[in-house]
């Protein structure tokens, strides 16, 4: 038995989920346009329904268990009639310590003692993924000498194609995942999604014909040759995610030949497209007031350096929607489109234009401001930094690991020094890292071993590590942060670059100018904002007394 919506409802306002004015305007708003309130409040909050599902068991005051971890306990399950566990949602299970009693609803006091004394003895209880339990108790009374599939379940062959893609899309929106992948496997298709960085499993796998099925499907929207099954094939579509939602965004397609079959791969942009500010990008306030100065001049190359998913092309967006006026012509060339900008003309690459073509043709139509997604050949290389020379802003990328050697990189491409020196105004390095819960986040004092990592001999040091809750889903973080490594070039190091200095002079000359990426997270961590286990992922450690990695 589900709990019934009320009940999900109440339970998010008692833990902060969702607040209570906003809801009665939400409850308004759904009669208005006869939608459900469920649907509008995740709408409205974007969390997918397990958030709701969490809250139920925090106001239980029982865990809220990953079911994928459990195995099922089938000496106890022979015990409760099947059509009970099935309409109950009661299901027996073990982490290999203690046996637990999922339940679908805590509340149905009645079932759960029927099941109790089925089982004679009281097994403390436990809440998991709704969408998951379900499809766990269809899968053990379907054939319980099917082989365990992580919690999942196929589908048939039948299914509706269209509901089961939009409903994966659905919840990577409210998941708010970067990229969605639809995996081959022994039984069919598994699907996962990449949050915060971190892949998890989607509760749900198709058996081989509806799997086919479903790639076939993407490859037709994606405007991809079918019959190809041997050859990677790129493409995209649009995709508007209605009522409620009522948002569109763009989605890039990847497959790949496998041993077990296709697998594609959705990268969803331009999700966070509206409202994002540099504010938002995680910069300290000396940098960022750093950055809105350079983006401000009339002309120059600013660069952002880093690899792939870094984050490049969101600080890049964040910085033409600060200097995005009417008086300004702004001008991009991408591959692809991540982010529409409003009042901006954008032009995606292909076979017929290249990055140098389209720069070249823009150069003629008057533009102030020009975004290059990304200088990768000396062509490109030389009209950008040209275009910088003559009077234009430049913005663009580069894939290098640190912020000095963007510099070096431009010279390897074919770039003159000198021209380097006159034009490229600053350069930002940057990584992403999860950003910890701010609702429950742990403090603690950081070990002699940490102090030293974090260059601080203070006894008192207080680091944070990840908790869970219902805001953040259990995980003990809620979205990402950018740790940047900035630098600032001015006369005494553009005429060093000028000259073909090699990294180390430079490093060793820039002084304030450099701030490095350690100590940008090092900062972040004693500020709570991120872990030391994060920092450690993303960056080597550098600081200003040590030019070495430790």
């Amino acid at each position: 038995m589900a709990i019934n919506d009320e009940h999900l409802l109440e339970a998010g306002v008692r833990c902060g989920l969702v607040e209570a004015a906003q809801l009665e305007r939400l409850r308004l708003e759904a009669r208005r346009q006869r939608l459900s309130l469920l649907t509008m409040v995740q709408a409205h909050y974007r969390f997918p329904l397990s958030a709701l599902h969490r809250a139920v068991a925090e106001q239980y005051g029982m865990p809220y268990v990953d079911l994928d971890t459990l195995q099922v306990e089938n000496s106890l399950l022979k015990k409760i009639p099947p059509s009970l566990v099935q309409r109950k949602l009661l299901l027996p299970v073990s982490d290999g310590e203690q046996v637990l009693l999922i339940c679908g609803d805590p509340g149905d006091r009645a079932g759960i003692d029927s099941v109790q004394r089925l089982l004679g003895q009281v097994l403390p209880l436990a809440m998991a993924d709704l969408a998951l339990l379900q499809l766990k108790v269809k899968h053990v009374l379907a054939g319980k000498s099917a082989p365990e599939q992580s919690g999942a379940v196929t589908t048939e062959t039948d299914t509706d194609l269209v509901a089961m893609l939009d409903g994966i899309i659905r919840e990577a929106y409210f998941y708010r995942a970067s990229d969605i992948h639809l995996l081959p496997d022994a039984q069919g298709l598994r699907v996962r999604l990449r949050v915060d960085g971190k892949l998890r499993d989607f509760p749900l796998v198709a058996n081989a014909g509806a799997a086919a099925a479903l790639v076939s499907r993407v490859k037709v929207l994606a405007g991809l040759d079918i019959a190809e099954q041997r050859m990677p094939q790129d493409g995209g579509f649009s995709y508007h995610l209605p009522r409620p939602i009522d948002k569109g965004f763009n989605i890039r397609v990847a497959t790949a030949p496998t041993r077990l079959g296709e697998r594609i791969t959705l990268r969803l942009l331009g999700q966070e497209a509206f409202g994002l500010t540099l504010a938002d990008l995680g910069m300290m306030d000396e940098d960022l007031q750093q950055f809105r100065k350079v983006i401000h001049r009339p002309y120059g190359m600013v660069l952002l350096t880093g690899p792939t998913g870094s984050g490049k092309s969101t600080t890049l967006f964040a910085a033409l929607q600060e200097i995005n006026r009417p008086d300004i012509n702004i001008m991009t060339v991408e591959n692809p489109i991540e982010y529409v900008m409003h009042g901006v003309s954008q032009l995606q690459t292909g076979p017929k234009v290249s990055f140098a073509d389209a720069l070249r043709s823009f150069l003629r139509h008057d533009p102030d401001v020009l975004m290059v997604g990304e200088i990768r050949d000396p062509e490109t290389a030389d009209v950008a930094v040209k275009a910088a020379m003559t009077g234009h802003l430049v913005f663009s990328t580069l894939h290098t690991n640190n912020a000095v050697s963007a510099v070096t990189r431009l010279i390897d491409i074919g770039c003159e020094p000198f021209l380097i020196g006159s034009t490229v105004a600053a350069v930002i390095a940057q990584r992403l890292v999860r950003r910890l819960c701010g609702h429950c986040r742990k403090p603690r004092l950081a070990t002699p071993a940490e102090q030293a990592e974090l260059d601080r001999e203070d006894d008192a040091v207080r680091i944070y590590e990840p908790g869970g809750c219902v805001i953040c889903q259990g995980s003990g973080f809620r979205g990402r942060l950018g740790l940047f490594e900035t630098l600032w070039l001015d006369e005494t190091l553009a005429r060093l670059v000028a000259r073909g200095s090699d990294e180390e002079t430079l490093e060793a000359s820039a002084g304030e100018r450099l701030s490095f990426m350690w100590e940008d997270g090092c900062r972040k961590v004693l500020l709570g904002m991120t872990t030391l286990d994060e920092l450690r992922d993303v960056a080597v450690r550098k600081t200003r007394g040590m030019r070495g990695v430790n």
